[in-house]
């Protein structure tokens, strides 16, 4: 989609074209019918000085006195003409016509006309005609004037209104663009704040924003709130349902060991062993909600600040083991991908190599053309075949190899959503479990 500043400008270029267009034509026609006009006026003086000039004779020749009229008639294509027309073809030219004449039509008295024509030597003439009845005689007067000089001028003069107008058109033009600029400058608080957002600096775009997208900015911080809230109520429910089923589950244990389940020894251990089941479930949810830690939601993972305190919780899960778990960060400490995940498929995949650990768990993060992960443990390990079962597409972890479970389920299910790949092996390093992830950024 084209960008709005893209549209103003379009528009307003398409708008001074179409204005100083318009401006021209218009300015043009209304010049030219102008000299035209002021040249007609002074052709219909000519004509009626040529009308008092002329008289007839005794036998009814016309006869014209010629001092009575401009010089400028006499001279051969001067370019000022008069020719008088009458009924039975008889014609009464100006010396300036030499011996050429105008195709002129015959006029009634009281009549008149106005028209352009060539002319002699390839002048382009306006000319005015009009019919009249002197001396009882019908006759047409048409004067006609040479207009290639004006039209030179004009010419020169619509050439020059084409440069002015071109020159304020630009400079309307860079005028309007520092404008749009400088209007559009202010939604770049906006798109600042946003990368801000995104890297998790701050929880809200800024209101300082033109009252055009003001409202726009305002139902976004909306969602943003209705979001966290909702992250929050989700993630708080959590740990709240996990807390709650932990009074029942107790309560279950206890009856298990009573008198009346040791008469059901097979019945008795399998309740058992479902109910720790429930109880693994229900203390990895709380794990991952003590992992995830309080934050903005959508920042972006700081490996820096984040690792030290991941690692921390992971320590006081696993005190009684005394683990030392080795961190190589990368070189950049924020990363663009989403905090929460970030946590979540950390502490999952440190969860389990912590659970599995003698000694010693490591973790390496590197940020390449993609982001890799390694977490490695001194750990048991699994079998060729587990680890065959683990790499299986459309399997779960959590049906497939026990004790490597749910943490997995959810790193992988992860890892598929980013559109990433993980990998199992066993560790040369530390001779347990070896997970390699690759996320693409």
């Amino acid at each position: 989609m084209r960008s709005l500043g893209a549209q103003l400008r379009l528009g307003l270029a398409s708008g001074l074209v179409l204005l100083f267009g318009l401006m021209w034509w218009g300015g043009i026609q209304a010049i030219h019918s102008l000299t035209d006009h002021f040249v007609a006026s002074r052709l219909q003086h000519d004509a009626e000085a040529v009308l008092a000039a002329m008289r007839l004779d005794g036998s009814g020749r016309p006869l014209v006195r010629w001092r009575r009229i401009d010089h400028i008639y006499d001279q051969p294509l001067s370019g000022h003409y008069y020719q008088i027309n009458f009924p039975d073809g008889k014609k009464v030219s100006s010396r300036s016509l030499w011996d050429q004449q105008l195709d002129i039509p015959q006029f009634a008295p009281g009549s008149q006309g106005q028209w352009r024509m060539p002319g002699p030597a390839g002048q382009e003439l306006l000319v005015r005609v009009a019919g009249y009845n002197k001396q009882g005689q019908i006759f047409s007067i048409a004067v006609a004037e040479d207009m290639t000089p004006l039209n030179q001028r004009l010419g020169r003069f619509e050439w020059l209104f084409v440069a002015l107008s071109l020159g304020i058109t630009l400079l309307l033009f860079a005028g309007q663009q520092w404008i749009v600029r400088s209007a559009l400058g202010r939604l770049e608080r906006v798109r600042e704040d946003m990368a801000r957002l995104e890297r998790g600096e701050v929880t809200a775009l800024t209101t300082e924003v033109p009252a055009e997208v003001a409202p726009l900015v305002g139902e976004f911080n909306h969602l943003l709130v209705l979001f966290q809230q909702r992250l929050e109520h989700s993630r708080n429910g959590l740990g709240n349902l996990s807390h709650a089923f932990k009074g029942p589950i107790n309560l279950l244990l206890q009856q298990l060991e009573s008198d009346e389940m040791a008469a059901y020894p097979a019945l008795k251990a399998e309740m058992k062993r479902q109910i720790e089941r429930i109880q693994q479930l229900m203390e990895r949810e709380m794990k991952r909600a003590r992992l995830a830690g309080s934050g903005i939601s959508g920042g972006r993972f700081n490996a820096a600040q984040e690792m030290p305190a991941l690692v921390g919780v992971l320590q006081q899960i696993y005190q009684d083991k005394q683990l030392a778990i080795d961190v190589d960060l990368p070189e950049t400490d924020v990363l663009a991908v989403d905090r929460e995940d970030m946590l979540e498929l950390l502490g999952n995949l440190l969860d389990n190599a912590c659970k599995w650990a003698a000694h010693r768990v490591r973790c390496v993060i590197d940020r390449q053309e993609s982001l890799l992960i390694d977490v490695q443990d001194d750990g048991p390990g699994v079998s060729p075949e587990a680890l065959a079962q683990l790499a299986e597409r459309g399997v779960r972890i959590d049906e497939s190899v026990d004790g490597h479970g749910l943490g997995l389920a959810i790193a992988k299910d992860m890892v598929k959503r980013y559109g990433g790949d993980m990998a199992f092996m066993i560790s040369p390093e530390l001779g347990g479990l070896q997970v390699r992830v690759r996320l693409p950024l």
